[in-house]
């Protein structure tokens, strides 16, 4: 039995068409009144418009419940004045209920795949396998050496790799995540490499978010973190960068030449004053990159259309120039090479491609007249057009309905846990 999505229009292509859904996978494209199987469940879908599945190439889930905290604050003081002292009173109930909040809110965005990093990670995988989306997560580690927390960090990392790794059908990767150059040591970092070779596993940190970061790391080292990195050797392991703001041109041939793809995160680095990082530039040397939100409280949303619509525009306007970033390259940023950074399969809406579909509204004032879908997407759809969502063929979101995660029961949870945290 399969699910056909019946005349929705096709982001690549004119006209309408409907799309059959079988065993996880696009089984077959069509035309609007094509004969189906006996027994396919039938959505109607007119001038939806179907699109693959976005991709969030880094996040940390549960901060939605710092969503609006120490706004004005650069990173170091938002960090360690504010974000820190509350997560240090976190327990894993709480990291659990704030990680489906963040869950439903990447659903109703479109979100099909998200690479998360964070800490009671068990937590966090449980809600992340019952919401259904597919992830990369991993346990952020942050320890000085291995004599002082780093073996135990790395324990932590090997436990929650052996017990999610491949789990909940699949849908579950996990990554190993030493925080950033400046939380851990190098024989922290070294391990974590040799553990991500061991198990199949990737990489995924912070590098050069900040200009006091690098100046930092420069006068301690003698080098830049992706230098430094590189010189350590675990760049060899598949890594995901986060941010990426303050590298030059010698960086950016460290990332590409050891194949690192980035997670450019806008709206977080916007906010905190961090910087844009040069996206063009590590385009043009062959650097994959993709689109991340950061956590919700430094951006202060999951949503990845809002995103790739800033990254767009800000890189038009520091380089003063339209070609900058095409509507089609910031759309490849949220889906073909989120998939990528997050080592998922190729996803479009073609028979054999997994059916992670998104269908958006197309037919609102604010994205009269449909002259070109791409376009549409980039600067004129927003999130509240998100109708239906389906990961593997299973539909999470219909009708603008969650199906996978009781969206009240949470936002009551949370809101308790809030409550708690402001009497402590």
């Amino acid at each position: 039995m399969g699910t056909v999505l019946r005349e929705v229009r096709r982001f690549d292509h004119p006209g309408f068409a409907s799309i059959r859904i079988a065993d996880g996978v696009i089984d077959r494209v069509g035309e609007p009144d094509a004969t189906w199987p006996k027994g396919d469940e039938v959505v109607e879908a007119r001038g939806r418009l179907a699109i693959p599945g976005l991709v969030n190439a880094h996040t940390h889930l549960p901060m939605v419940l710092l969503r609006g905290l120490a706004d004005d604050a650069p990173l170091s003081v938002w960090l360690e004045q504010h974000v820190w002292p509350i997560e240090r009173a976190l327990e894993p109930d709480d990291v659990y209920w704030c990680s489906l909040l963040a869950l439903a809110e990447s659903i109703r965005c479109g979100v099909v795949a998200i690479a998360d990093m964070y800490f009671h990670s068990d937590a966090v995988a449980r809600a992340t396998s019952e919401s259904g989306l597919r992830a990369l997560l991993s346990y952020g580690m942050i320890a000085p050496s291995l004599s002082e927390g780093g073996r135990a960090e790395l324990e932590k990392a090997e436990r929650f790799a052996a017990a999610w790794h491949g789990k909940a059908e699949g849908r579950i990767a996990v990554a190993v995540s030493p925080h950033a150059v400046y939380t851990c040591g190098d024989d922290v970092w070294r391990g974590a490499a040799s553990l991500a070779a061991e198990r199949g596993l990737m990489l995924h940190t912070h590098l050069s978010e900040t200009r006091d970061e690098v100046d930092a790391w420069r006068q301690k080292t003698g080098l830049t973190p992706p230098a430094y990195l590189e010189n350590l050797g675990v760049l060899a392991v598949p890594t995901l960068a986060a941010h990426c703001v303050h590298v030059d041109a010698a960086d950016i041939d460290i990332l590409a030449r050891n194949g690192v793809r980035v997670a450019h995160c806008p709206k977080s680095n916007a906010k905190l004053g961090s910087g844009i990082a040069p996206v063009r530039a590590m385009r043009d040397r062959g650097v994959r990159v993709a689109i991340g939100t950061d956590g919700a409280a430094s951006n202060d949303r999951l949503d990845v259309l809002e995103e790739l619509r800033f990254a767009c525009l800000v890189a038009r306007a520091l380089s003063e120039d339209a070609r900058s970033l095409s509507s089609r390259d910031a759309l490849s940023l949220a889906t073909t090479e989120g998939r990528l950074a997050l080592n998922l399969p190729k996803a479009g809406i073609e028979p054999g491609d997994p059916a992670d579909v998104v269908l958006m509204d197309v037919e609102g004032s604010h994205t009269a007249p449909p002259h070109d879908a791409r376009s549409t997407l980039a600067f004129a759809s927003q999130a509240s057009d998100v109708t239906d969502v389906f990961v593997g063929g299973r539909p999470l979101l219909r009708d603008r309905r969650l199906l996978t995660i009781d969206e009240e029961r949470v936002q009551s949870e949370v809101a308790r846990l809030a409550k708690r945290l402001r009497r402590d």
